[in-house]
């Protein structure tokens, strides 16, 4: 079900620039001050193509997507990045630390024929935003070009694929060695051999695909094909539009690490520690951890441990209280009877869902102003980040929960659902500027 192709990718050249200096963080986490780093890091970093200025002091044009078109153009005039001399496909391998923990992930880098989300060839997990697809199919139409990678996971249950790129690793050719800001080492392998392309084309061939992330570059390529085949009078299916760019991995690779998502809540201005208990204690077992210092990290680290190990646990650390709160749920029978709309039982046991539903929807009581997802809750990423704002006196509390499975994702999915919004922060990002998939030839 999974139609991939090789093609032949733009790609930096390692005699004109140190790679180092020129790839990013995906578009969607570079904030400004991280822009103007990239800025400044090479006059070539891609950032001007991913995430570019209406102001670039180097162009008379005021329009970020139209820059982003003449770097690509005049980059690869120059020699700055060149293409492909034979159709390839890739592989991106990515080592890195989560704690103390050293892991390796290897992904497959192709052409993915694009498929409507009712054909269940591709499996979106959550919602997207329509102003973040307007942004992308702008750039994507100036460019014409997959300038970054979305994520996919697929089965491999026989382990057909795995062999498959084990085997063409033999040939392969080392087309990119360079560690980021953080030490993670990533390496791209280049596959030419026709035959080893034609065997990885044949496992992959009856995958279903599941977004990890990039929906809304997903979502703008589907977009962008509907626009490109209304203005054509015939359109064969095989012409690049068709398709986009996707990094690919084993759903079950050892290397695949999903972090939680923290939530930030304010405005509550009934906040009390009586209020709260009296709140969740018909639903929630609830306990509490004292921390009168913030100093003393081994305190926000037993939180942790208690949310991890726990079962459908949650903690709150309340700033006004100087205690972390403990939620843990009675029991999963009061799942169908509180969360009335129509989900499988695996959606409702995912713990974003049980604290959504039975704790962040439910604050609406403390505060005697509408509270509401958009103006009272922030999601963050960094624990130390969250409780910081929280101490600062920017949000009252900031809700710890535990990252969701790899297996919970796949159950979720197949039953035809959407995760909770939020839900998934894959770990780490994959690096935008090693290879991009000009879309015209």
């Amino acid at each position: 079900m999974a139609e991939i192709r090789p093609f032949k990718g733009l790609r930096y050249n390692n005699q004109k620039v140190q790679l180092g200096d020129v790839i990013t963080e995906p578009y969607d986490r570079i904030p400004p001050p991280l822009q103007e780093e990239y800025y400044k890091k090479s006059p070539f970093n891609v950032v001007r193509i991913i995430l570019g200025k209406d102001d670039d002091p180097e162009f008379p044009e005021k329009n970020k997507y139209k820059i982003a078109r003449i770097y690509l153009d005049k980059w690869e005039n120059e020699g700055i990045i060149i293409r492909e001399d034979q159709n390839a496909l890739y592989l991106y391998e990515q080592e890195f630390r989560i704690g103390n923990e050293k892991k390796k992930r290897m992904g497959l880098i192709a052409r993915v024929k694009l498929e409507e989300f009712s054909s269940r060839k591709v499996l979106p997990h959550e919602k997207t935003f329509p102003k973040h697809k307007i942004d992308r199919l702008n750039l994507l139409k100036a460019t014409n070009t997959n300038t970054g990678q979305i994520f996919l996971l697929y089965k491999d249950d026989n382990d057909t694929v795995t062999q498959a790129i084990k085997k063409s690793l033999v040939k392969a050719e080392l087309g990119a060695d360079v560690r980021d800001e953080d030490n993670f080492h990533h390496l791209l392998w280049v596959i030419k051999d026709k035959g080893d392309i034609q065997e990885i084309q044949e496992a992959m061939a009856d995958k279903v695909l599941i977004i990890a992330d990039g929906h809304h570059r997903y979502e703008t390529s589907l977009n962008y094909r509907k626009e490109i085949a209304e203005e054509k009078k015939e359109v064969k299916s095989t012409e690049p539009f068709n398709y986009i760019m996707m990094t690919l991995f084993k759903l079950d690779d050892p290397g695949l690490v999903i972090l939680p998502t923290y939530r930030l809540v304010k405005g509550l201005d009934k906040l009390s520690e009586k209020g709260l208990k009296k709140l969740f204690n018909i639903y929630f077992e609830i306990s509490e951890i004292n921390w009168p210092d913030i100093s003393d990290l081994s305190v926000l680290e037993q939180a942790q441990e208690r949310v991890l190990n726990g079962t459908h646990t949650f903690a709150a650390y309340v700033s006004e209280l100087k205690k972390f709160l403990i939620f843990r749920l009675k029991s999963e029978d009061i799942l169908d009877r509180e969360i009335t709309e129509e989900h499988s039982k695996e959606w409702k046991c995912l713990d974003v869902a049980i604290l959504h539903s039975f704790i962040i929807e439910k604050l609406k009581a403390l505060s005697s102003k509408p509270f509401s997802l958009e103006n009272n809750v922030s999601y963050i990423r960094k624990l130390d980040q969250g409780v910081k704002k929280v101490i600062d006196g920017e949000f009252q509390m900031i809700f710890l929960l535990k990252p969701v499975s790899l297996f919970q994702i796949r159950r979720v999915v197949e039953n035809g659902e959407l995760m909770p919004q939020k839900s998934t922060d894959f770990f780490p990002k994959l690096k935008s500027g090693l290879v991009m998939n000009p879309l015209d030839e």
